[in-house]
Parts: structure tokens; C-alpha cells; sequence
């Protein structure tokens, strides 16, 4: 069993407040055939769920929708969001050969790449930057990474590609992969800026407006 399969036992959820933790899951690990029983399940970008695990000694599981209803759902979330934010975590910083810094929260928690759900007081728990307005460009590849990059700065270009290859690589890789895509988060909402094309089997960055603005006005200030 991964750590990402659904609960089949009716006591998964025994003692739910307890070793509950907000968790980022793909959307593809839910199988279609279980995909009723996960009803409450948020999607926060493409293929990326927010769910509600239980941890154990043994296993990591997601809580399905039986589980869920057995706990006032406020107190569930209120529990499983503080225990995700106590979760400890690493923290450190990665300077590019152009100039471009990229800030990485990881190590061996699973829940490492699910602080993208909580993500501004997070990064601050962690002692990372402080986030601006414009937000962040970040890559969740698989469970024990999460690598971002302020919109702060001269290096945007270099930061998304660096981001880009990091990110697929990292998902390739494992364990527990997530998605090869690049994010852009801002006001705690996540959206999602990779294109793939399937017919060449390529990926490219494709900004929505507002963050192309952002992108050529920090380029130009470094010009």
C-alpha cells in the first residue's frame, strides 16, 4: 500500500484529531472506481488535491468521506491545518549561476511539499523571505519538496526555468510524486503556469497576464 491509498478499513479515522495532517495528494492516485468515496477533497490546481491523512506508525492514508463525517468538519480542518504547520521541516536557499535564488522547504517529513497549503506561514515558520504582493513562483514534485522563488527580483526569467527543470526532475525521481508543473501562488490561491503539448511532448511556462506584467517589470528593472 503507497502512502497515498485510499482507507479501506472503517476505523481509519478512529481517533482523527490525532496525527491528522492537511495533505497535497494527485489527482491520479484516487482511482476512478474510489473517486465517490473522496467527495470532499479541494482541488487547488491542476491535478493537485487538498485532503485530510492520517498518520500512523505503519501508514500514511487519506481520509475518505466516512472517515471525514465522523468529526465536526471545522475541528477536523482546524487540526489537521496547525498539525501540517507544526510539521518540522528544512529549510535552505540555492544560488543559481545567474543570480536567481531559490528557497527550499524539504527534508524527510512527507507533509514537506503540503506546506504549499499553508503556504505563507510556512515559509515564515521556516524563517524564509517574506512573500510580496505579486506572490511566488513554486514547484511541489514530489512529498519532500517544496522549492520557491519570491517575485522579488531581477532573476524572475532564470528562477521559472530553474524552477521548471527542478520540478520535473524531482518528479521523475520521487518518491512520492506530486507534479512536475510550476505554480504561481499568490493570496493563497495556486495557479498553474505549465503547458504541455502532447503531440511534441514538451513543456513550456505560459503566464497568465497579470503575471507576465509582473515578470517584464521586475526583467526590466534589473536592465
Amino acid at each position: 500500500m503507497t502512502d497515498q491509498t485510499p482507507p479501506t478499513a472503517p476505523d481509519a479515522a478512529a481517533d482523527p484529531l490525532r496525527n491528522v495532517y492537511l495533505r497535497l495528494a494527485a489527482a491520479e492516485t484516487i482511482p476512478p472506481e474510489a473517486a465517490h468515496q473522496f467527495g470532499y477533497l479541494r482541488p487547488v490546481a491542476t491535478d493537485l488535491l487538498e485532503g485530510i491523512a492520517y498518520d500512523t506508525p505503519d501508514s500514511v492514508r487519506l481520509l475518505d468521506d466516512q472517515d471525514v463525517a465522523r468529526v465536526d468538519r471545522d475541528v477536523l480542518y482546524a487540526a489537521a491545518r496547525a498539525n501540517l504547520l507544526a510539521e518540522p521541516v528544512g529549510y535552505d536557499t540555492l544560488e543559481r549561476p545567474g543570480g536567481a535564488v531559490l528557497h527550499i522547504i524539504g527534508g524527510e517529513s512527507v507533509y514537506a511539499a503540503s506546506k504549499a497549503l499553508v503556504f505563507e506561514e510556512a515559509v515564515r515558520a521556516a524563517g524564509g523571505p517574506e512573500i510580496p504582493a505579486e506572490g511566488a513562483l513554486l514547484t511541489v514534485p514530489n512529498r519532500h519538496n517544496l522549492v520557491f522563488y519570491p517575485l522579488a527580483d531581477q532573476h524572475v526569467g532564470e528562477a521559472v526555468n530553474d524552477l521548471a527543470q527542478f520540478g520535473l526532475g524531482a518528479y521523475e525521481n520521487g518518491p512520492g510524486s506530486l507534479s512536475p508543473q510550476v505554480f504561481w501562488w499568490q493570496a493563497g490561491s495556486l495557479t498553474t503556469i505549465t503547458v504541455f503539448d502532447d503531440k511534441t511532448k514538451t513543456m513550456s511556462i505560459a503566464p497568465p497576464p497579470e503575471l507576465m506584467d509582473t515578470m517584464r517589470r521586475l526583467a526590466g528593472a534589473g536592465a
